[in-house]
Order: structure tokens, then sequence, then C-alpha cells
């Protein structure tokens, strides 16, 4: 939130907001959506009468080189409020907006890697996607494998319209939340981020995965990562963002630490697993492998079983966890 009517400062802070991927939003000194604003509140020295009564939110305090010493003195009766001194301060104040928008992302952030492929990795973070969807909860799968031959193929003949990575990257991902959601292909309510064309050209980058991710923890209740066996090259950056790691594995290959869902032949897992970090187990499904080979995966939710196995691992948010994801149709 930005409280100015100096337009050239509106307009340096607009290009600085937008290097961040952060949306800011501009409002008149006496606006009440000052004291419900869910960021911090930037004041224009040329509008801090109140800030500087005390009766309103003040987190920074924001003007140009010529302002410079009614900024300070302003400053000091606002110990709590930050400065910056455009443009010299125009990085840090990006570096500040960025930082709280990436810590302030409300979407719940899953993480799923194996160590071989072949298990069921994507095919189970696409179904957890769309198993939130049918539990009321705007969601998004993300393919971040970087062997990935794109998600399309099981998930839909005919892709729908909207933005892979490809053009994600050529923007350099600079996108605002609520412009991600728009530009993001969707299938039944759930959204994909995953390669338009096959095979990838490389890797995304860890600046890029971090952009993405900040903004889609902005846009989504729930956002769940397909990272492709383990180690992951930018796994710090992921990890930054994860609520939740969860290992797909085999009955041979057990992970010694950490949660893990079980890919098994039957719906239960050995009696030797349970006594580690297991979640649950997903069991072999002839469903899914017949919903795959006709491109069309989310159709195996039609299945109460597998929805119940999907339950059971309990890895959506807690508030809507239990709320339709058992009864969806």
């Amino acid at each position: 939130m930005l409280v100015s009517d100096d337009e050239e400062l509106v307009a340096q802070c607009a290009l600085i907001s937008l290097g961040a991927a952060v949306r800011i939003s501009r409002c008149a000194s006496d606006s009440p959506l000052i004291h419900d604003a869910e960021g911090p509140v930037l004041w224009g020295v040329d509008a801090i009468g109140p800030a500087l009564a005390g009766s309103t939110r003040c987190d920074v305090l924001v003007g140009v080189e010529a302002q410079a010493q009614t900024l300070w003195e302003a400053a000091s009766q606002l110990p709590q409020a930050r400065v910056a001194v455009l443009p010299g301060a125009s990085q840090w104040l990006g570096e500040y907006l960025g930082l709280w928008c990436m810590r302030s992302g409300h979407g719940h952030t899953v993480a799923l890697g194996s160590r071989a492929g072949g298990l069921g990795t994507s095919t189970l973070a696409v179904l957890l996607a769309h198993a939130g969807t049918l539990s009321g909860l705007h969601s998004l799968v993300v393919d971040l494998d970087p062997h990935s031959c794109g998600l399309w193929p099981r998930i839909c003949s005919q892709p729908p319209s909207g933005i892979g990575w490809e053009e994600l990257a050529a923007s350099g991902g600079a996108l605002a939340s609520h412009q991600l959601v728009e530009a993001l292909p969707s299938v039944r309510g759930t959204a994909v981020l995953t390669w338009s064309g096959t095979p990838p050209p490389g890797p995304v980058d860890g600046p890029l995965t971090a952009r993405l991710l900040t903004a889609a923890r902005q846009g989504f209740d729930l956002l769940v990562l397909d990272t492709g066996r383990t180690p992951h090259h930018e796994a710090e950056t992921i990890g930054h963002f994860t609520d939740r790691q969860i290992m797909v594995c085999d009955a041979a290959s057990i992970p010694p630490h950490g949660d893990y869902v079980l890919r098994a032949e039957h719906a239960r897992a050995p009696a030797w697993a349970e006594n580690r970090s297991l979640l649950g187990s997903v069991a072999h499904a002839t469903s899914i492998e017949r919903a795959v080979a006709r491109g069309d995966l989310l159709d195996a939710l039609r299945s109460r079983r597998l929805r119940q196995q999907l339950a059971d691992l309990r890895l959506l948010p807690a508030a809507t966890e239990d709320t339709g994801l058992r009864g969806a149709p």
C-alpha cells in the first residue's frame, strides 16, 4: 500500500514493485484500507501528516533525494518506520518488498520427490493437487522435474491455453500473483505449470524458481511440486518455500529419514515399514494406468478408493483436508 499524491514518486515505486513482482496499491491518507493492509504501508513524504500523528500504520517512509532531510526528521518521530530515499534505495526497497512477499504467501506447499523414476511421483503430484481442488482449495501443480517431458500427455490430450515454463522464462518470471493466476492453464479447476514442448530446453534456474514460487504462494491455497529425482539441483531454493517435503518410494527403497509415501503393489505397507515416517501408501491401480493412457488422469479420482487413499495421506491443509475429498464426485 502506497500513500502519496506525488505522481513522480508513485511512478518510481510502481517500477520498483514491478521488478519485485509485488502488486502495489495507491490510496489516500484518510483511506480505511490502510488499517486492513496485508502488506507493508509506504508513506510518501508529501502525505506524512497522519502517520506523524500516530493515527495509522507506517512501515516505510519514501521520498526522493531532495526530501531526504524531511524524511529523516519524520523517521525520528516514527522509530519503527524504515526510510527509503530514492533512487539510491531502490534496490533495498525492491528486496524489502520481495522478501516480504516471499514470506507472506499463504499457499501450503508440498514437494514430492523420489530416488528413482517410474514410481509415479508426477502422477501422485497431479492427483494430490486435484484432490485439493475437489476439497475447495485453489490448487496448482508445478513441474520442477529437470528430466520432465511435460505433464500434459497424462493430464489431457488437448492442453488448455495458458503459459508454460518456456513463456515464463522468456518473461523473466516477473509476474505478480494475480497475473500468474490468470496466465496459467487450468484443467477442471486445477492450475498446471509444466513445459509446453518436449523435451524441455534445460532445467529451471534458482532465481526463476524463487520468483515463480513467491507469486504462486500469494495466489494459490495449495501448491504441489513435482521435483523429480532427489537430490534436486535447486533443493535449497525450493526448501525455502516448502511446508512439507515427501519422498515417494517402493518397498525396496524406504528412506532412513524423513516423511515418505509408499508406492505399493497392494494397499497396505509392509509391517516393518510402518515404524518409520510412513504417511501412507498408494496402491497400484489399473484405473490410474487407463486414465493416463487416454490422457485424462484426473478422471481416476472418480474412484472412491483412490480418494480415500489420498485423504489418508493428510497432506492437504488442515482446515480442509477432510472436507469434500472423500465424498467428491
